[in-house]
């Protein structure tokens, strides 16, 4: 990881937020160059301090890095509705390597009457857990206040799910069924979202015919197979992404609820 990492996904997360570009072109959001004699209104990025934290889990400090945005803009209206946009586009941020927190913001106008908005926000590179260290799983992960749940993710037969890495908790359930249907979820990579927690919550339409069916690619094992079906009506299961050994990776089941016999 770097910094140039971060910047690359910094400006990625103002460029990719439709609602911050339709009001400053992506080319207007430059890094550490105001626009003084640019058409306005535009958008400059810098780093303010970098803190390095003392972590208990890895020998490996935790990276904080204080990212500046400051839009520059023609009035008050314009540039507080750019303002707000950046905001959004940063508690919007999906990053496996960093997690984002809003720091501070203000608005000021400057001597050459140029309206101007800032917007600070903390991305913190975590390091991963050491191998001979213990770690405290979580529910909530990657630094969220709280758990994201979709509470009725209605399934239907013959179809995929991607699961979202943001999303902890899913409810499973066929609308109707027929004869047997498998519906399939696939799960992200290990490696990359090591400590994730997902738990799933079933209907009452699933059973040995009419089953949810976790998937991995790759190398990856659920308990030590490539799939695992989950066909209890009204159960549940919580499974977690693990290192197995030195070199494998898979998801475990840690918590379970009518399951099995």
């Amino acid at each position: 990881m770097s910094m140039r990492t971060l910047l690359q996904q910094v400006r990625s997360a103002l460029t990719s937020h439709e609602p911050l570009t339709d009001l400053v072109s992506a080319q207007k959001i430059t890094f550490a160059r105001r626009p003084q004699r640019d058409e306005l209104p535009g958008i400059t990025l810098s780093l303010g301090n970098v803190v390095y934290e003392e972590t208990k889990q890895s020998e490996v400090s935790a990276i904080s890095y204080r990212v500046d945005v400051i839009v520059y803009g023609r009035s008050a209206d314009e540039t507080t509705e750019i303002h707000d946009a950046i905001k959004q586009a940063f508690l919007n941020a999906d990053s496996n390597d960093f997690t984002v927190r809003l720091l501070d913001e203000r608005y000021f106008v400057d001597a050459d009457d140029i309206h101007s908005g800032y917007v600070s926000a903390r991305w913190q590179m975590a390091p991963g857990p050491s191998q001979t260290s213990p770690v405290t799983l979580s529910p909530a992960m990657q630094g969220y206040d709280k758990m994201k749940i979709n509470y009725d993710f209605k399934v239907s037969s013959n179809s995929d799910t991607d699961l979202s890495t943001t999303e902890q908790v899913y409810y499973f359930n066929f609308a109707s069924t027929s004869g047997s249907d498998t519906h399939v979820v696939n799960l992200p990579s290990v490696e990359a979202n090591l400590g994730k927690v997902y738990t799933f919550l079933l209907g009452g339409n699933i059973d040995n015919n009419t089953k949810v069916q976790l998937t991995v690619n790759g190398l990856d094992r659920i308990e030590g197979a490539g799939t695992y079906d989950l066909n209890r009506g009204g159960s549940s299961v919580s499974i977690v992404a693990v290192k197995t050994s030195a070199t494998a990776f898979g998801w475990h089941i840690y918590a379970y609820h009518g399951l099995h016999d």
